[in-house]
């Protein structure tokens, strides 16, 4: 991210037909193949808002199917996610030879770098998320394992979760400015804790170590403002070797320390985005977020966003102005 002031823009589109549905979705982000046995009485609405790298789109058609063929997928382009949250009717995700059928709110994630297929066999409506696997506190490969699995809104942490995924496809407006920031922030807060909640469960039934990297990893950010947080002592808070606790970042191509200054950076730049923060001083966000030493915050700050944490505050001051 640079020091420009991100982008909030809102798109409508009210009942088109099936055509114009074809071209405004088949290429909105990624190619896409789109087909329906009813091209002359095929209606489709599509809402959607950019907020700071990411799109969320409230999308209500007449029954159709979508396809991301691996004709289609280009090794060039980045890499993202998409996670779908059904709001009414019923769809299918496939993907990894894997399938979920979702009812009105659950979830399922989906990467567009690989081959998938949505189906809708009648009236449908689903918020749909596009957003960089970085946005996650997860590594892609561990995000892999769950791709095209039900994410159930009826159970568990999804009881919670999906409801306020729900709440953003009805308050789209709503997402601008820092405001928007922060509840997107909060947003993939809340996908992160849900993935992690899924890729638990699945390791839970397989042989091995109880200390997890998704164990790790959450144990890392409820602790980030503790300045002494390191390999020691994350290590010993988890009853494993120093060497062990590496080995878990490695298989996800990883370095503890280099997990912890992002986790970090983060957080920083989420502050210095909130108007609610701006009685307070850079130094006292930098180490709200764990850091100690302002210059070396803020030359980690430029060297990762291109800017000063100044120069990024002000930026943002302006874009809510």
């Amino acid at each position: 991210m640079s020091g420009e002031a991100p982008e909030y823009r809102m798109e409508s589109y009210e009942s088109v037909g099936f055509d114009e549905w074809v071209r405004l979705v088949g290429n909105r982000f990624v190619p896409l193949s789109i087909f329906t046995g009813s091209p002359e009485t095929f209606a489709g609405t599509l809402r959607s808002r950019n907020v700071d790298g990411t799109c969320v789109t409230d999308i209500q058609a007449s029954s159709h199917s979508v396809h991301r063929l691996e004709r289609a997928i280009r090794r060039d382009h980045r890499d993202h996610l998409k996670l779908s949250l059904q709001l009414e009717g019923s769809g299918l995700v496939m993907q990894d030879g894997r399938s979920a059928q979702l009812e009105p709110g659950d979830a399922a994630i989906y990467d567009t770098a690989r081959p998938y297929t949505l189906e809708y066999a009648g009236e449908m409506r689903s918020l749909v998320m596009l957003f960089p696997h970085s946005m996650l506190g997860i590594s892609a490969g561990r995000v892999h394992t769950v791709t095209a699995v039900r994410l159930a809104g009826d159970t568990g942490i999804g009881r919670v979760i999906c409801p306020f995924m729900q709440h953003l496809a009805e308050n789209l407006d709503a997402l601008d400015g820092a405001n928007g920031s922060r509840i997107m922030h909060s947003a993939f807060e809340l996908i992160t804790a849900l993935l992690s909640s899924e890729i638990q469960a699945s390791a839970s039934a397989e042989p091995g170590s109880t200390v997890t990297f998704e164990i790790v990893r959450q144990y890392i950010d409820e602790h980030l403002t503790e300045p002494e947080l390191n390999n020691d002592a994350i290590a010993r808070a988890h009853f494993i070797s120093t060497r062990q606790l590496q080995y878990l970042f490695q298989e996800e191509r990883l370095t503890v320390s280099g997990y912890v200054r992002h986790r970090r950076l983060e957080r920083a730049r989420i502050g210095l985005e909130d108007a609610a923060q701006n009685e307070r001083s850079v130094l006292q966000i930098a180490q709200s977020a764990g850091f100690v030493d302002l210059s070396h915050f803020s030359k980690l700050f430029k060297a990762t966003y291109g800017t000063s944490p100044r120069d990024y505050r002000l930026a943002a001051i302006r874009a809510a102005a």
